[in-house]
């Protein structure tokens, strides 16, 4: 045996240690290694193709142990080894990127990339570097850097490529911008992605979800044909594309998969087990008791209680379980329907045979443009606490203004708008404004420097109050959220302030009345969070009442 051959024997050993995964003394034993083929004297050709082979066999093998370790989740080791690869082949930093990330070692992924951009010329970079921002969420770089990476990647960027894409403009629009280009963005990006595969239930998803977000009927209706011919429908898409179909007003779609909710892989509705049948609408209950059970939101049983008289006379006895804050208000009604609050309640101790969930009401009862009104009018209060308010909080010859400007700290906050939108109602003279918003503080109001706002909310224990407060009001201005159904229960002329994106419900806001209840006059902004376009217009037409 030559010298050569003895001499590449020693490969064996940074090998063994590699198996052990001993990467100090593989370290050693490589550089040793490769040392002494360097200064071998002999066939350059045969030299040369044994570094190349020992380089790329070592690096293939410190890959793989790295790989290991962060499957493993054991990412500093991982970082270790992938320091190592660094050291000898440069083009390999991305591979250290997951595992910072993981380890939320963000500015050290930042200085990466800083790296990178010396160092590197493959455009993969650029994603690494959109993806390192969006983990640190900086969306702004990170939507920067994904398009750059799609200019280099042009006609060869892939399906995957373009749903990143839509992805991080869709995280942009959302925590940052509320602009109406980021969404169309990332439709754009999500529609690409889809077209070039019509076969993914995913792509067309995001792009539905995005039409949806957008307003864009043409373009919702195109992809949410796609995914029923793909044929794949989950129960978060059912629930989607009933909201999809009630927003443009078909109803029976809205009908047919609105039931889902309670099915739903994310965050499905939550409704208590109920061991009796569910009441289709069809099943005669002439004799029996129907238990009507609350679900979603206050403003869907504000909502829901209009529909009462539709079925009084179908059933023989209604039991209604609603929140503990809105049992005052219910308790005590004209239809002789037994109210419970729905807190520490135990359903098996009560006599009933059928059950509805609260909504469902709206499906049974088969609504469409021509019937889903509810009026107005239809919750009443007792005309005693009515009169303890006035005597107390609305004993004065002003006009009297309710306002609220935002729901639950869970709710959708694009229906949210800021205090200081309804600035507008400062200028108006001889009024009284009262704030209707829970959990604000007094001082939020001291921008208002003509009109004093009464934080009247303060005393109000639950919706009883809140109702009698609404009552004593000529006009309510407010948000998208359970005062407006209150309000409009009540029969209280309202004003409905709502975002250029709006919640599905609302199918027709072009008209004089929210179509659900009549007293409830739409006001929308012509651009997403542009909320003096509709604030303005509705504090003139209160202007208007007011003189």
């Amino acid at each position: 045996m030559d010298n050569f051959n003895l001499l590449k024997l020693k490969r064996a050993l940074w090998l063994a240690d590699l198996e052990d995964e001993n990467i100090n003394d593989a370290v050693k034993n490589y550089e040793k290694y490769l040392d002494k083929i360097t200064k071998y004297k002999g066939d350059k050709n045969l030299i040369k193709s044994e570094i190349d082979y020992s380089k790329k066999l070592f690096s293939q093998k410190l890959i793989s142990i790295a790989d290991k370790y962060y499957e493993d989740k054991n990412y500093w080791k991982a970082i270790r080894v992938y320091d190592t690869i660094i050291a000898y082949e440069q083009n390999n930093v991305p591979c250290i990127k997951n595992s910072l990330n993981e380890l939320k070692q963000y500015d050290l992924a930042e200085s990466l990339l800083n790296i990178l951009e010396e160092i590197d010329d493959n455009i993969d970079k650029y994603i690494f570097a959109a993806q390192t921002y969006e983990k640190q969420k900086e969306y702004k770089k990170s939507v920067e850097y994904v398009d750059k990476y799609m200019d280099k990647k042009g006609n060869n960027a892939t399906t995957q490529d373009y749903n990143i894409q839509g992805y991080l403009y869709d995280l942009y629009y959302s925590e940052i911008t509320h602009k109406r280009e980021d969404i169309e963005k990332s439709l754009k990006a999500f529609e690409i992605a889809s077209d070039m595969d019509t076969n993914e239930r995913l792509y067309a998803k995001n792009a539905t979800i995005m039409a949806g977000k957008g307003n864009n009927y043409q373009s919702g209706k195109k992809y949410w044909d796609r995914l029923f011919k793909i044929n794949t429908l989950t129960n978060d898409d059912k629930y989607d594309f009933a909201g999809f179909s009630l927003k443009n007003s078909d109803f029976d779609n809205w009908h047919k998969y609105f039931g889902a909710r309670f099915a739903k892989e994310n965050n499905a509705t939550y409704f208590p087990k109920i061991n009796k049948p569910e009441w289709n609408g069809i099943d005669d209950l002439s004799d029996k008791t129907l238990l009507i059970h609350c679900e979603q939101g206050f403003g869907d049983t504000f909502l829901t209680w209009g529909y009462i008289p539709r079925i009084i006379n179908k059933v023989k006895r209604i039991i209604f379980v609603v929140q503990k804050e809105i049992f005052e208000l219910y308790k005590n009604n004209d239809w002789g329907v037994e109210i419970y609050s729905r807190d520490n309640l135990n359903l098996d101790k009560i006599d009933y045979d059928y059950y509805i969930p609260s909504m469902s009401l709206l499906i049974v009862l088969k609504l469409n443009r021509e019937n889903i009104s509810v009026g107005e009018g239809y919750i009443k209060v007792d005309n005693k606490r009515v009169e303890e308010f006035k005597n107390k909080y609305f004993n004065n010859d002003k006009f009297k203004i309710g306002i609220s400007f935002s729901g639950s700290a869970t709710g959708n906050h694009t229906r949210d708008i800021g205090i200081q939108e309804y600035l507008p109602l400062d200028e108006l003279k001889n009024v009284q404004i009262y704030n209707l918003t829970k959990d604000v503080e007094d001082r939020q109001f001291d921008i208002f420097t003509n009109n004093k706002v009464v934080n009247i909310v303060k005393n109000c224990n639950n919706f009883a109050d809140t109702a009698a407060a609404i009552k004593n009001c000529d006009i309510v201005l407010t948000a998208d959220n359970c005062i407006l159904n209150l309000a409009g229960g009540l029969g209280v002329k309202t004003c409905a302030i709502f975002n250029w994106t709006y919640e599905y419900r609302w199918f027709d806001l072009k008209g004089d009345n929210v179509v659900w209840y009549t007293c409830v006059k739409p006001y929308v902004a012509d651009d997403i969070d542009n909320w003096s376009s509709a604030v303005i217009p509705a504090v003139e037409d209160i202007k208007k009442l007011i003189h």
